[in-house]
């Protein structure tokens, strides 16, 4: 059975309880690494210049000051997952349908959760954002 490493516990730990209490769940079931939990302002900032002042591709839309993302909290509302090969390479950036199939079967580990009242909230997957698809994230959508 898979499990997380102590760098994916430590930063999922930095999550809100309801996404702790998934990723626990989907662990169990499918092999994933956590990339991002709660994110620093200095962190976001440095996120929000890649792709702008640094090199490489655009990740976010959110600066940490003017505009915080839900991993800008903290507990972070937010929780960045990506599934994990045990042949290299682990991580597969560019295999946008291994990202599916798990954004997927996140999504329905999440409405089992959710239908037993073990979570709370709902959650969004970013790789459904039609502007900007975001497939390792996922997030809770507050019910208030």
């Amino acid at each position: 059975m898979p499990s997380f490493s102590k760098s994916s516990r430590n930063k999922l730990n930095t999550c809100h309880e309801d996404l702790q209490l998934l990723f626990n769940e989907v662990i169990k079931h499918r092999d994933c690494t956590i990339i991002y939990g709660h994110r620093s302002v200095e962190l976001q900032q440095e996120l929000f210049a890649q792709g702008r002042t640094k090199p490489g591709k655009i990740v976010t839309h959110l600066d940490g000051v003017n505009r915080l993302s839900k991993h800008n909290y903290n507990p972070s509302l937010a929780v960045d997952v990506v599934p994990y090969f045990k042949e290299k390479p682990h991580i597969r950036w560019d295999d946008i349908d291994s990202f599916k199939e798990f954004g997927n079967f996140v999504l329905g580990v999440a409405k089992a959760l959710k239908e037993k009242r073990f979570i709370e909230n709902d959650i969004q997957w970013g790789g459904n954002w039609f502007s900007f698809p975001d497939m390792p994230h996922y997030q809770l959508k507050l019910n208030t």
